[in-house]
C-alpha cells in the first residue's frame, strides 16, 4: 500500500519550523515473459526473447515521490520526482539499460482556483489522448498510431521536458491547458514548441484532442505539426475507443515527413477479468502500415494484476514490400505499491 510521510523540517541553524507537508511514496514492478520477432525488409526475422526477468511490457518499472503542502488562501505547492528502475538485472544507475534511475518526471507546480501551473518534466495531453486505447505500447501492434514515427522529430512525444504547461479548471467537464518549451544546447539542438489542448470527462464519454507545433533551428531548419484525438465511450459491458493521429515535418520548406493513423478498439470488463482488441491502419510517407492486438488483464486485487498480450504489426511499400514488421507477445505480472 501506499506510504504516506508526514514530514516536518526544522531550520538547523535557529530551530524554526517550516509548514507541514505530506509526501508520498509509490512505485511500480512490471516482471514477465516476452518474444518478440523482427522483420525489416526480406531479410530473416531476429528474436528478442526472455523466459523471466523481462520488465516494462506493460507498464513502466518506477519508483517515485511526490508531495503537496498548503500554503494558504486555497493555493498549493506540489512536486513529482519519478525514476525509472530495472527490476529485472543489477545494473548500476545510469549504465545500460538506460531504463535504469532514468527520470520520468520532475516537475513542480502551483495550483489553485484559477486552475494549475506546472513547470518541469511531466506528462502531455498526446500522451492521454493516446493512453485511451486499451492495448499497451510495449507489446507489438500497441498504441498503434504512434509506431512508425519518431518521438521528437515525427511526432511529440508524451512526455514534456524542459517545458511549462498551464491547466485551467473543469467547466462542465471540459478542461482546457497549454503549454511551451524551448532548449538551446550549443551548436547541437536549438528548438522551441507549444501544445494546445482539450479534454472532455464526464460520464461514459472521455475524449482528448492535442496539438503541438515544434520549431527547429538546430541541427537542421525543421518544423513539425502534431495533432491526436483519443475517444473512449464506457456502454457497460463494452468499453469502445477510437484514437486518430496526424504529423507532418517540413525540413527548409520542403515536405519530408507525413503519416497519419487511426486505431479502434474494444475491451470488455468482466468483473476480475478485462480482455480487449486493437485493429488499425494508417499511412506513413507513401508506406502502409497497419496492426493489430489481442489480449487480456486479470486483476488479483486492487495492486496486482496479471496480462497477456499478442499483437502484430507491419509497414509495407504501395507495392506491397515488407519494410518492418514486429510479431510477438508478452505475460507478466505488475505490483503497484
Amino acid at each position: 500500500m501506499k506510504k504516506t510521510l508526514i514530514a516536518l523540517a526544522a531550520l538547523a541553524a535557529s530551530g524554526a519550523a517550516l509548514a507541514q507537508a505530506s509526501v508520498t511514496v509509490y512505485g511500480r514492478m512490471d516482471l514477465g515473459m516476452s518474444s518478440v520477432d523482427t522483420t525489416l525488409g526480406t531479410a530473416p526475422a531476429t528474436d528478442a526473447f526472455s523466459l523471466a526477468g523481462e520488465q516494462d511490457r506493460w507498464t513502466g518499472s518506477r519508483l517515485g515521490f511526490r508531495g503537496t503542502e498548503d500554503l494558504g488562501g486555497g493555493l498549493r505547492a506540489n512536486f513529482t520526482y519519478e525514476i525509472g528502475i530495472n527490476a529485472d538485472r543489477s545494473t548500476p544507475a545510469g549504465v545500460s539499460p538506460a531504463d535504469n534511475a532514468r527520470t520520468r518526471l520532475a516537475n513542480l507546480s502551483l495550483a489553485g482556483g484559477f486552475g494549475t501551473f506546472v513547470v518541469g518534466t511531466f506528462m502531455n495531453a498526446f500522451d492521454t489522448a493516446r493512453a485511451l486505447s486499451p492495448a499497451n505500447n510495449t507489446i507489438p501492434g500497441g498504441q498503434f498510431t504512434q509506431w512508425q514515427a519518431t518521438a521528437g522529430s515525427e511526432r511529440f512525444d508524451g512526455r514534456s521536458q524542459n517545458s511549462f504547461a498551464y491547466v485551467a479548471p473543469a467547466i462542465n467537464g471540459f478542461t482546457f491547458s497549454m503549454g511551451g518549451g524551448s532548449e538551446e544546447a550549443g551548436a547541437a539542438l536549438k528548438f522551441t514548441g507549444y501544445t494546445l489542448n482539450l479534454n472532455f470527462n464526464r460520464g461514459p464519454l472521455v475524449a482528448q484532442f492535442a496539438f503541438g507545433d515544434l520549431d527547429m533551428d538546430l541541427p537542421v531548419v525543421a518544423d513539425m505539426q502534431n495533432w491526436a484525438l483519443g475517444v473512449r465511450y464506457n456502454f457497460g459491458p463494452v468499453v469502445a475507443s477510437f484514437i486518430y493521429e496526424d504529423s507532418q515535418r517540413d525540413v527548409a520548406g520542403v515536405r519530408t515527413f507525413s503519416a497519419n493513423s487511426w486505431e479502434i478498439g474494444a475491451r470488455f470488463p468482466m468483473g476480475a477479468l478485462a480482455p480487449y482488441i486493437t485493429f488499425g491502419q494508417g499511412e506513413r510517407n507513401t508506406d502502409d502500415i497497419d496492426g493489430w492486438q489481442i489480449g487480456t488483464t486479470y486483476n488479483l486485487s486492487p495492486r496486482t494484476w496479471v496480462y497477456a498480450a499478442i499483437g502484430e504489426a507491419q509497414r509495407e511499400t504501395a507495392a506491397g514490400i515488407n519494410v518492418r514488421k514486429e510479431s510477438g507477445y508478452a505475460i507478466g505480472l505488475v505490483h503497484t505499491f
